[in-house]
């Protein structure tokens, strides 16, 4: 009986946190950087929303090189140009 109540007590069935390491094992961006990157060596700028594969929103700029830089989604800088692009 005592089996019973540990298997269907409603507590029991909450998932545990697990440190954040399989929640974000996903993510793109591994490190972020506020340096500014003028929009002239821009190629492409994607912006990937928190979900199932990351935790956390990322912004990923292609350079024209060819490079993909991780943006902080807190830096100033970046949000003004998105508010740019979105207009």
């Amino acid at each position: 009986q005592l089996i019973c109540i540990i298997l269907f007590h409603p507590l029991a069935i909450i998932p545990l946190p697990m440190d954040g390491v399989v929640a974000n094992s996903n993510c793109q961006c591994v490190t972020t950087t506020s340096s500014i990157i003028p929009a002239r060596l821009f190629q492409r700028i994607e912006i990937l929303p928190p979900g199932a594969h990351c935790r956390k929103t990322e912004i990923l700029i292609t350079k024209k090189d060819n490079k993909t830089v991780c943006i902080d989604p807190e830096a100033q800088w970046i949000n003004k140009v998105l508010t740019r692009v979105m207009r």
